[in-house]
């Protein structure tokens, strides 16, 4: 059996950028032979796309009692030396090790160190998270499961993450009448009308203060309109990136932005948000398991991201985001702290040899 630190160093040495395929398949290949040769009940499912996602158990079959998750895929490094592995100051830096290698490589030893025992887990470990982890979705789609919990490795250290808000994704559309740039008043200058409705729009979405982050909100994040610096466009179109918080909540935003701004709204939900209530019995117990392991005081609290844990929606069991300790994930200092690394494969372990007998 090899060190976590050690499969993690191997693991982003695969540089499994998402967009590269056969990098992303070379990690799980390297995974799933790790895993096979330690006794582990191992399946490996093809997309239509060409990636090989991984599923490893303690059990025979799709469905155990404690699903784990964290994804093989890492955004791109500016500089190749951060796919070798390093260690400096009680940290292990290199591309990945935070987001979300480190999770990864924990999943897997965990496993190894419970195969023969009378435990139900087993990991799904995806390969598309960072472009929308469809590969998590195919797998649940194909009928991998948990019976009693899911837990996400894909969050913060020394939190307990119970929600994560959806997204919706709308497009802006203002119509105008061209003319030249010289003329102004002889136009109908659709920037102006999409900027206009933009200003209705926005009250709709009071300002945040954190810490009271739970609310709906609203980004613009793309504009585009005009081809040429003289001529007054007839189209304008602005992206809006909304974050919201309950299943309703969607088709209402959209008949309201659509209401206020007077222009054509186009667009669709790229995720539903996912809310498991706080007070849930076996969130409650894995919380007090997490502080007692650990040995430090666990936060309970909402995302306003999303992970891969959406995909588990449909699922009838608690659902909940944990992550190593970490820092600097997607950055040029990507680190995971080695003490937190010990203290959570300590930890996890031992939660899963009474949480998931069977």
């Amino acid at each position: 059996m090899l060190e976590t630190r050690e499969l993690l160093a191997r693991l982003v040495a695969c540089r499994p950028v998402s967009a590269d395929i056969p990098q992303v398949n070379t990690a799980t290949r390297l995974l799933e032979a790790y895993l096979r040769k330690a006794g582990l009940h191992v399946a490996v499912e093809e997309l239509p796309d060409g990636r090989h996602t991984l599923w490893a158990a303690t059990v025979p079959g799709k469905q155990v009692q404690v699903l784990l998750n964290a994804h093989l895929d890492v955004v791109p490094a500016e500089d190749p030396r951060q796919f070798t592995l390093q260690e400096q100051d009680g940290w292990l830096l290199g591309r990945g090790s935070d987001d979300c290698l480190g999770n990864a490589a924990l999943l897997a030893n965990t496993l190894v160190r419970l195969c023969g025992r009378k435990v139900s887990a087993g990991a799904l470990f995806s390969v598309d998270e960072e472009i929308g982890g469809r590969s998590t979705l195919a797998m649940v789609e194909r009928g991998y499961g948990a019976n009693k919990l899911v837990l996400v490795f894909d969050g913060r250290g020394y939190t307990l993450v119970h929600a994560q808000k959806g997204i919706l994704t709308l497009k802006l559309i203002a119509r105008g009448r061209a003319g030249h740039a010289a003329e102004p008043w002889l136009s109908d200058n659709a920037i102006d009308r999409l900027l206009a409705g933009y200003e209705k729009v926005k009250p709709l979405f009071p300002p945040v203060a954190p810490p009271d982050e739970w609310h709906n909100t609203l980004a613009a994040t793309l504009l585009h309109a005009g081809t040429v610096t003289n001529r007054i466009p007839d189209r304008a179109e602005m992206t809006l990136n909304i974050r919201f918080i309950a299943d309703g909540e969607a088709e209402r935003l959209r008949q309201a932005i659509r209401d206020a701004s007077g222009l054509e709204v186009e667009g669709t939900v790229e995720c539903w948000p996912l809310v498991f209530a706080a007070d849930d019995p076996t969130l409650q117990a894995l919380h007090r398991s997490m502080e007692a392991g650990l040995g430090r005081a666990i936060e309970i609290r909402h995302i306003n991201g999303a992970t891969d844990a959406r995909h588990f929606r449909t699922t009838s069991v608690p659902v909940a985001i944990l992550g190593l300790p970490g820092r600097g994930g997607h950055g040029p200092h990507e680190a995971i702290e080695c003490s937190g690394l010990a203290a959570y494969e300590r930890w996890l372990l031992n939660y899963l040899e009474t949480e998931a007998a069977g």
